[in-house]
């Protein structure tokens, strides 16, 4: 949906129409903040009408859909916020005493600066202000086109037929708001050499102009028949127009101009019948002199609950005053008074006799409206109705808010789906608005017991919306069935009372979270890797754990530091002589002296909030495990340094599980895997035995499932480490190699081409298997499935380097695989791709990122001459070291090839390194 910014406008907007009326505290400041927009309403200026978007520029105020922006000054004026945007059109509709509903009274309310309550503004009506202290007969909507020029600064009933005239295109013949200016001036009588300019402010100088005062005719005509009929009126808007022009002609004069008298004259088009007569007609008035008289008769009643009346107040036959061929003429009035029959007023004459028996009141409020007809003649039909409200009060006996089942039911079901937990950040906001009714019609204040039912939590009611703000972060003292109430307090000057609570049930409350924070993991890892252990050596060391965990919720917190994964399991491997304990503060101590070797040792750490062995409201944090070095004999020393590649017996004591996949052309094989020191022999473990119950190995190249659902599947697995039916088979270790003889009669050589060491220590290796099949391995806790940014990877400057594997089939232990090398450079959504190893091609091409599934992809069209023309698409999978590992195929003519794993470097050096001990592609 687009959206007009009003600080578009070089000048500030000016809305035409009629204002003025009583009604709450003002809905816009008045002084422009630097920046805001003015607007204003006439067609002689509009005080109380309304200023809205109407967002779906069908010509109708729908609360509901449409934003209510406030209502006009008595200059017809109202400033709108800087930076105020459209949806639709700029519209301002006129009221009539009675036209305000509670709907719009709360959208009121709620931009009242004075923070009214909706009751305020039930009596709002509009004034015009050509005639200050009459009521509006008319309600009407007035629009005007939003765009960024000057003309555009102003809405009456003359850019009314602007908008209108441009509703009037379609979407194969638009009309342009420069065409629909030349029709409607057309219509208007202007030429080139005397246009019209319809977005001027005529009512200024309408007294002293003769052009602007025939304008200024012209608009109220125009006004009194959208009036009448505002859907026949937008249909034959030109001819109407037109006509409304001729008829300004007659009547403007510089004469009249000015007069009273022809302010007050109205005449009437009919909308459906343009070319019929117009009507001549002058404005019925309301006598002020005769509505005080009125109003100060039904401020002295006194009336109160029980009562039974028989009063009378007399109503001038004044009230009303129309002028029908030159001559003033009273128009009698008709009476009217709300409720449900218990009061009734019956006006005969000048007397107006409102009668009751033992009055059982259903408001506090009563209305007494006076109606009487505007007719151009005694006897010609009604062109509308004018009417004016009296209101007095009846003194209730107080009586409590009474619970609406209905409403609390419908609240409940909202409630139901609330989603909390334990130490998260929670917000909800509902509306009460009809949960308590009360009969005497006090202004009612909303109050819960939510903060003691759920420690964290608060609310807050806002009189002016009716709604109820429950937020906070629960921190409940049990996760169990919990229920709140609300109450509503009528605050009745003498008798105050509270209504019996309304009870809602709360959803269960999640259990909170404790994460685990991995870059204090590493640091913690690595400091203990660095530690020195030996049978008959005195060791004390200790480690803070109390930053590696983190929690919103609060309460009574734990730690756990053991060589055994639970406190009620004996540890499995410990280091005999050496002690482990940690304090409150979250201090591990380990203290005492080695009595004997000990390989492969893991120190479990946990942190708890009001653990106590199995209630609800306990939380737990995942088993931390850390690697702790392994205790070397007394008279043995340190082995030396690893070397930088090549296997040694580190690889196979470490009982970790990696992950291991291939990088064959179309041939993604990805499973787990292990090394493994049983005592006697190296073995190396992958995947799954033939028939076994679960299989821990795939491929991402095949056509029946995405790649990432393979990869998830693997996630899902049970631990690889227990798992019985695991496919090992024994391997020799010399100098830094593996040699296989599972096959017999041949043997398999795995060469390590890479190896990156993290802090933790866990390994990243790049593995070449009979010479050239290429392997990576890791030992991270990484997940299978993991996708990292593309964004953070492929940007404008970087350069990026990849490994390119082809084969003549799909490759299986018979194809020969071949590879190459070549360098990305990227810019301005765009790249230039040369071949290194071999030299000799070049393509450029165009990149894209789409970040809209669920996993961010690089696109790469290619454009060179030299090129396929294929479009090759991304993923990154996870980082390895100086590289990292993406999930990349592509698209061209003939298809789209299956999916697989790629290499992926910024260091030139490190790909070249590894390119270089690999077949090559032929130049």
């Amino acid at each position: 949906m687009k959206k007009v910014s009003l600080l578009a406008a070089s000048v500030a907007l000016a809305l035409v129409g009629c204002g003025g009326s009583d009604g709450g505290s003002d809905t816009n400041t008045g002084t422009p903040s630097a920046g805001g927009i003015i607007i204003t309403g006439f067609d002689g200026y509009f005080k109380n009408a309304v200023v809205f978007d109407d967002v779906n520029n069908d010509g109708i105020l729908d609360v509901n859909v449409d934003t209510v922006f406030g209502l006009t000054k008595a200059d017809g004026k109202i400033t709108l916020p800087k930076g105020t945007e459209f949806q639709g059109s700029l519209a301002l509709k006129t009221l009539k005493p009675g036209d305000t509903d509670k709907a719009l009274a709360a959208k009121l309310a709620a931009l009242s600066p004075a923070a009214d309550s909706y009751s305020d503004f039930m009596n709002t009506y509009t004034t015009d202000m050509d005639h200050e202290g009459q009521p509006m007969a008319n309600a009407v909507v007035f629009r005007a086109p939003v765009s960024a020029e000057d003309k555009t600064a102003v809405i009456s009933p003359l850019t009314d037929l602007v908008a209108i005239e441009m509703a009037k295109g379609t979407a194969e013949n638009p009309v342009s708001e420069e065409a629909a200016i030349a029709a409607v001036t057309a219509a208007l009588g202007g030429t080139d050499e005397q246009p019209i300019d319809l977005f001027s402010d005529f009512v200024k100088d309408s007294k002293t102009n003769l052009e602007s005062a025939k304008l200024h005719k012209t608009a109220q005509i125009l006004t009194e028949s959208k009036a009448k009929n505002p859907t026949a009126y937008e249909q034959n808007s030109a001819e109407i127009a037109a006509v409304a022009q001729e008829e300004s002609e007659k009547i403007v004069t510089d004469e009249t101009m000015g007069s009273d008298d022809l302010l007050n004259q109205k005449p009437v088009i009919n909308p459906s019948a343009p070319t019929a007569p117009v009507v001549s007609n002058y404005k019925l008035l309301v006598n002020e002199d005769a509505k005080i008289a009125i109003q100060k008769e039904i401020s002295a009643l006194a009336i109160t609950e029980g009562q039974s009346l028989n009063t009378t107040i007399t109503i001038p036959a004044a009230l009303f005053q129309d002028k029908y061929d030159n001559v003033q003429t009273n128009v009698q009035a008709v009476a009217e008074i709300n409720g449900k029959g218990e009061i009734t007023a019956n006006l005969v004459g000048e007397t107006l006799t409102l009668s009751t028996n033992n009055l059982q009141p259903t408001q506090d409020i009563y209305t007494i409206t006076l109606k009487a007809e505007d007719k151009a003649t005694a006897n010609s039909e009604v062109l509308n109705t004018l009417s004016t409200r009296f209101s007095f009060k009846v003194e209730l006996q107080n009586s409590a808010p009474v619970v609406d089942t209905d409403t609390q039911t419908n609240i409940q079901t909202l409630v139901d789906s609330w989603k909390m937990q334990q130490g998260a950040a929670f917000s909800q906001t509902f509306s009460v608005d009809g949960l308590f009714s009360d009969r005497e019609g006090d202004a009612l204040t909303y109050t819960t017991n939510i903060n003691s039912v759920v420690p964290g939590l608060t609310s807050k009611f806002n009189k002016n919306t009716g709604e109820m703000t429950i937020s906070g972060t629960p921190q409940p003292k049990n996760l169990g069935e919990l229920a709140f109430t609300i109450i509503a307090d009528d605050g009745h000057p003498a008798t105050r009372l509270a209504s019996t609570p309304a009870s809602f049930t709360l959803p269960a409350i999640e259990a909170g979270e404790i994460a685990i924070d991995t870059n204090v993991k590493a640091e913690l890892q690595a400091k203990a890797t660095a530690w020195q252990l030996k049978v008959g050596n005195e060791f004390n060391q200790t480690l803070n754990i109390s930053e590696l965990f983190d929690s919103a919720v609060n309460g009574d917190v734990q730690y756990y530091a053991n060589y055994a994964e639970h406190d009620n399991a004996p540890a499995s491997n410990p280091i005999n002589g050496v002690n482990v304990t940690v304090d409150q503060s979250g201090l591990v101590t380990l203290v005492g002296t080695p009595t004997q070797v000990t390989n492969g040792v893991v120190l479990y750490l946990a942190q708890g909030i009001n653990f106590s062995g199995g209630e609800d409201n306990d939380i737990e944090s995942e088993m931390v495990l850390l690697n702790l070095p392994n205790v070397q004999p007394a008279d043995e020393t340190l082995p030396p340094v690893e070397p930088e590649l090549g296997f040694t017996e580190t690889h196979f004591n470490t009982n970790k599980v990696w992950k291991m996949g291939s990088f064959a052309d179309r041939d993604g094989e990805i499973g787990h895997a292990m090394l493994l020191n049983n005592g006697q022999n190296l073995q190396f473990c992958w995947g799954s035995q033939d028939g076994a119950d679960q299989q821990y190995a795939s491929n991402i190249s095949r056509w029946d499932q995405s790649a990432y659902t393979t990869l998830a599947r693997l996630d899902t697995l049970p631990n690889y480490a227990d798992y019985a039916q695991r496919d090992c088979w024994d391997v020799q270790l010399k100098d830094g190699k593996l040699y296989d003889n599972a096959d017999a009669g041949e043997t398999y050589v795995y060469e390590m081409l890479y190896q990156n060491k993290t802090a933790n220590g866990d390994y990243q290796i790049i593995l070449k298997i009979n010479g050239d099949e290429l392997f990576w391995m890791d030992s991270t806790d990484a997940p299978f499935a993991q996708s990292l940014s593309v964004s953070d990877k492929v940007a404008d400057g970087k350069i990026e380097f990849d490994m390119t594997v082809e084969s003549e089939t799909v490759a299986d232990e018979s194809t020969k695989l071949y590879y190459a090398a070549g360098k990305f450079e990227y810019a301005n959504a765009a790249y230039e791709y040369t071949s290194i190893m071999p030299e000799g091609f070049y393509t450029p091409g165009e990149l894209e990122i789409d970040e809209t599934g669920e996993h961010e992809m690089l696109i790469l069209k290619e454009t060179g001459e030299q090129s396929d023309y294929k479009t090759r698409y991304r993923y990154v999978n996870h980082n390895f070291g100086d590289f990292y590992v993406g999930i990349k195929w592509s698209e061209d003519s003939y298809g789209t090839s299956s999916p697989d794993f790629g290499l992926y470097s910024y260091s030139q050096e490190a790909m070249e390194k590894v390119v270089s001990q690999l077949p090559l592609l032929a130049d």
